[in-house]
């Protein structure tokens, strides 16, 4: 409230006719100012005490707003006593296989397997210096796996994994010790069935990046493995026949008798050989694989000039048109373009100054999908390659509005660098991607925060969604089809496409759920808002395989949660030891084995010695999660696994029609009969129509507008009728 407090205050009252005007600045409204300025320097440290005062106090009440508000918040249930594994505690890498048998584990000093169930090692490869630190594992049949890893040197390696055995099959980029410049791989992946391998390589001396694709031998490779099951099966039947030699009945002993002489010792019975020992003698060397295709990152604007020393040699690098380029074949000299920056520059001096700052050079790096047959390639669905082969690779580089397709099947030569089939632009960079696992459906997230939505299979663009207006995506996934509450329609009676949901995730923690159902796709569900405390941001890292309604998620502070997809909300909390924690919240280690029974978590630790110093642990944590209460609801649910795209060719939709056909001419004759019965009524009611006379048929004129408002209707509809 002010203080007013007249200045010049004059005890002596004035005369009546000298009395005057009131003047505003006789007033004090600030009460700091009854007191007198302080002089320096006695000023300067009032001041700074008094703004470090606030600061404290603001400090203060931060901290109590951040405690009530923990306070105020529902915890969810959490998941403690965890088993600790006495085995893998220097685990680098984690990775369940594509059956959930299998565990694969990276070491600072190779590779291991243990299965899930028992929690035993099966077997282990190692070399020095070689500390895996990526693993990616693809089913190539029943019971043999492909196995990718990248360790920490940027070496990427091929192993195949049988017989309870690690097979070393290749170093794709194995560089010498005496070389200057290396070649690093960024990013390592196969396809689905382990038929192409891509790789993001990047030269540490030209600081040149690019992307190749391997064709692997699985074919080979199989056959190669069938060799090896038949020789172990072949020992097999020695073994047994030397177990059978080594164990004979002891002569019976009758009582009143001396026992009866043993016969001379003879040799040492022989000793069954061991399935690894066959493996190792067998010494098989498996076939390499081969670059077909190797792609180059876009240039960076602006773009380089053409360098034909002539206007015809420079028409004739013109692409002829068929496909929409990145605009790098053009006609545009170098000459041209100083001319023009020179130009620019002149005519815009003065406005330079408020251009943006160019920003600093950012490493490369590419993301690729090998997707099947579709419309959107050169050739149709109606084909000789199987539909489940990947016959193409998309690829779009981190900073650019491209997405390129290649094709797989054109013949690898001495030219392995090629044009893109496809060239898709798109009003903004592209930040993160994903593929639905038939490959029918593409999802493609944009840095101004829109979704793209494209049905390969159909050949057509089938939403642009707005996720967010001041947020870019980070990630988008495609969820299973059996939680879209969609039944299957009785027509047509061949199977059709299903849908599913789509689960995007923005930079700024936002989360959202949209549907690939025609004409619903604007329509989406927010299941996490913008948090306000930067430690509560999630990162969605896993959907557990056997319950698709659930996903692991893990904060900045290193919380680990299990939330529901639909609703949003936490399940329970996978709380670790007091001692120990994540390794890392961006980047956790863990692993789901057993179809998502099994949760193993790497945690770092620290224990404090005898003498009193802290010594740095690491632990592999297993949870049970078939055993926690609140997750029963969810194990009891059934899931009907239903396809997302379904293609039938023609001679089968034309097949489905013709037996539905024939199993309705059973009810074609009642039909027919009742159809008949309605013909002969409609029949008499054409003819009473041509019996009334038209001028009965006419509407009277404004006298008779009294009439009831049933006969007008009657005779417009006999009108109509004639």
């Amino acid at each position: 409230m002010p203080v007013y407090i007249r200045k010049n205050v004059s005890y002596t009252p004035p005369s009546i006719y000298n009395i005057q005007l009131e003047d505003d600045n006789d007033y004090l409204l600030d009460p700091d100012q009854l007191r007198d300025i302080l002089p320096q320097p006695y000023r300067m440290i009032n001041k700074i005490l008094v703004q470090l005062l606030d600061n404290v106090w603001e400090i203060v009440e931060g901290k109590e707003n951040t405690i009530l508000a923990e306070a105020r918040k529902v915890r969810p249930p959490r998941l403690e006593e965890p088993e600790e594994l006495p085995v893998f505690n220097n685990a680098t890498a984690l990775k369940e296989s594509v059956d959930g048998k299998y565990i694969f584990v990276g070491l600072p000093n190779g590779l291991a397997v243990m299965e899930t169930q028992t929690q035993t090692q099966l077997h282990a490869w190692e070399e020095e210096h070689a500390e895996i630190t990526d693993i990616k594992t693809y089913l190539i049949s029943p019971d043999w796996h492909l196995i990718v890893t990248v360790d920490d040197m940027a070496i990427s390696r091929l192993f195949l994994f049988a017989f309870n055995h690690i097979f070393f099959v290749k170093a794709l980029n194995e560089n010498s010790p005496e070389a200057t410049s290396k070649i690093l791989c960024q990013k390592c992946e196969a396809s689905k069935d382990g038929d192409y391998a891509g790789l993001v390589l990047e030269n540490t001396g030209s600081k040149e990046v690019w992307f190749e694709v391997h064709k692997l031998p699985v074919e080979g490779w199989q056959k190669e493995l069938e060799s090896i099951a038949a020789a172990i099966s072949k020992q097999k039947e020695e073994n047994e026949k030397i177990l059978a030699e080594n164990v004979e009945d002891p002569p019976e002993q009758v009582e009143g008798q001396p026992p009866p002489e043993q016969p001379p010792q003879q040799e040492s019975p022989r000793a069954p050989v061991p399935e690894s020992t066959v493996i190792e003698q067998l010494g098989v060397k498996f076939s390499q694989p081969s670059v077909i295709l190797k792609v180059k990152p876009p240039h960076k604007l602006p773009l380089p000039p053409n360098g034909s020393s002539s206007v015809a040699s420079a028409i004739s690098k013109v692409d002829t048109g068929d496909v929409l380029g990145v605009g790098t074949n053009h006609v545009l000299s170098s000459a041209h373009l100083e001319s023009r920056d020179v130009m620019f520059k002149h005519r815009h001096d003065s406005m330079l100054k408020y251009l943006p700052e160019e920003k600093e050079d950012f490493t490369l790096s590419a993301t690729f999908h090998f997707v099947n047959v579709s419309r959107m390639l050169t050739f149709g669905l109606e084909n000789n390659t199987p539909e489940f082969r990947p016959v193409a690779v998309m690829v779009w580089w981190s900073g650019s509005p491209h997405l390129s397709q290649y094709s797989l099947l054109k013949a690898a030569g001495k030219d392995i660098e090629f044009k893109a089939d496809i060239v898709w632009p798109f009003t903004s960079n592209i930040t993160c991607s994903a593929v639905s696992p038939c490959t029918t459906h593409l999802a493609l997230g944009l840095e101004n925060g829109n979704l793209v939505l494209w049905d390969r299979q159909l050949g057509l663009d089938k939403a642009v969604l707005t996720v967010s207006d001041k947020s870019a995506l980070r990630s988008v996934r495609f969820l299973d089809p059996c939680l879209f509450p969609m039944d299957q329609p009785h027509y047509p009676p061949y199977p059709v496409s299903s849908a599913t949901f789509l689960l995007t995730e923005c930079c700024d923690g936002s989360q959202a759920l949209f549907d690939t159902c025609d004409g619903s796709q604007q329509i989406p569900r927010c299941i996490a808002t913008e948090p306000e405390n930067d430690d509560d941001i999630q990162t969605l890292l896993k959907v557990i395989p056997e319950l698709p309604e659930l996903i692991i998620y893990v904060q900045k502070n290193g919380s680990l949660y299990i939330k529901d997809i639909g609703t949003g909300a936490a399940l329970c909390q996978v709380v670790l030891p007091p001692t120990h924690s994540l390794q890392s919240p961006w980047e956790p280690i863990f692993a789901l084995g057993g179809g998502g029974n099994f949760l193993f978590v790497k945690a770092e630790g620290t224990e404090e010695t005898e003498e009193g110093e802290a010594n740095d642990i690491s632990c592999l944590f297993m949870y049970n999660l078939k055993s926690y209460r609140e997750l029963e609801p969810y194990w009891s649910r059934e899931h009907q696994k239903k396809d997302l795209a379904v293609y039938t060719d023609l001679d089968s939709r034309i097949s489905s029609l013709m037996q539905e056909r024939l199993q309705q001419q059973a009810l074609r004759k009642p039909h027919m009969q009742n159809r008949w019965g309605q013909l002969r009524s409609e029949l008499s009611m054409i003819q009473q129509a041509h019996a009334v006379p038209l001028d009965s048929l006419r509407i009277t004129a404004p006298s008779s507008i009294h009439s009831s408002h049933e006969e007008i209707h009657f005779k417009t509809t006999k009108a109509s009728v004639l």
